[in-house]
């Protein structure tokens, strides 16, 4: 074989298109079939006479989007401004090797970036990690989404960036998660984040260990699911007096209420926890979530907060429109008010890589804050 044809096989090889990762708009149980799968089939091998050298019984795939959108937003005075900006685009590799027949070793990188700009090179790392699966489930450790949120969240969240609100839940740092087999449609998940002397806030002199666990039953058609999380391991800048005011610290080490200097920072002792519901029939899918997020002592939302939110998508051909409503509920609106969220919005396939897609939300605040409207493209390679 010749170099020419040696490089040609290999990077047709590597070049795999990748999907966009959209699966919050897809019904849950196709998502919770795909993670915990067990490997069946012999991995896809690759070898090269000279050059790039990869070990047997591995596959690697090299993948990516480019997510230009413009956006006009309101700010906290009402005035809307608009921009052309990115939605995070990613480059991501990824790679599974057949380690036996019963288990294979797994592992992704991704990176975001902005196409609008002149950055430096990468602004962040989305995700990252490594792991073993088999059939006794899967263990992966790195960074990555939470448990709770890839169960409860993502069943009400249905927009690229006008999304509803979130509950506070874990950081994606720092974590170790073991995914259950699938068990006649029931299946679990749990997560520990583990944050050392040195990450957590500077207030604390120790290390703590946060835990999040989530699970339920899949369908054919539909799926019920429930998930905790103490955020135990995250900081919080929220620390309050009795009268309702949040703490600072200022240039000697003294707290203060004076927001002109850092929030004082503390591990967070608080809890979340909620339930969630999808349905599809024909063309139409549905989710539905309850959550309960506690609040930081002496908050002026009271001591929870509660998320009732609904969905829904409609797909027609290359076309899926889909919207979502919410109701951010807190205990105490002395200060804090109940509002209701709403987004809208229709995407559109125009061939196999190339999505379009607009997008409008509103979030009742204030001189209506953050209220935007935007429309975007995604290519995925």
């Amino acid at each position: 074989m010749t170099d020419i044809q040696s490089w040609i096989t290999i990077n047709l090889a590597l070049r795999k298109p990748k999907e966009h990762t959209m699966t919050r708009k897809q019904l849950l149980s196709a998502a919770i079939a795909a993670t915990l799968a067990a490997p069946g089939a012999q991995a896809l091998e690759f070898t090269a006479d000279e050059g790039l050298s990869l070990a047997e019984n591995t596959t690697f795939n090299l993948y990516g989007t480019v997510e230009p959108k413009v956006i006009s937003e309101k700010n906290e005075d009402g005035d809307a401004s608009t921009e052309l900006d990115d939605e995070d685009s990613t480059l991501g590799f990824a790679f599974e090797t057949r380690v036996s027949n019963a288990v294979t070793a797994f592992g992704q990188l991704e990176l975001e970036y902005s196409s609008d700009d002149n950055s430096d090179g990468f602004d962040s790392q989305d995700s990252a990690f490594l792991g073993v699966k088999g059939d006794f489930g899967k263990v992966q450790a790195g960074n990555f989404d939470s448990v709770y949120e890839d169960l409860i969240i993502d069943a009400t969240e249905v927009a690229e960036d006008a999304e509803i609100s979130d509950e506070a839940v874990a950081g994606e740092d720092n974590q170790i998660a073991y995914y259950s087999p699938d068990w006649n449609g029931f299946s679990f998940r749990t997560q520990a984040r583990i944050q050392g002397r040195d990450e957590g806030p500077g207030s604390e002199d120790s290390n703590e260990v946060g835990l999040s666990i989530a699970g339920g039953y899949t369908g054919n058609n539909w799926g019920l699911y429930a998930g905790y999380d103490d955020r135990a391991a995250d900081t919080t800048g929220e620390v309050y007096n009795a009268n309702g005011e949040q703490l600072y610290v200022d240039n000697d080490g003294n707290i203060t209420t004076n927001d002109d200097f850092d929030a004082l920072t503390a591990y967070d002792s608080e809890n979340t926890y909620g339930i969630a519901g999808v349905y599809g029939i024909g063309q139409f899918e549905f989710g539905a979530k309850y959550s309960i997020q506690e609040n930081a002592e002496n908050a002026p939302a009271g001591d929870e907060t509660t998320f009732t939110a609904l969905r829904g998508t409609f797909t027609q051909g290359r076309t899926e429109f889909y919207g979502a409503a919410q109701r951010v509920s807190p205990d105490d609106e002395t200060t804090v008010k109940e509002r209701d969220e709403f987004t809208l919005g229709v995407s559109h396939k125009l061939y196999e890589p190339l999505s379009l897609w607009a997008e409008a939300g509103w979030y009742d605040k204030e001189n209506d804050a953050d209220d935007n409207v935007m429309v975007g493209a995604i290519y995925s390679f």
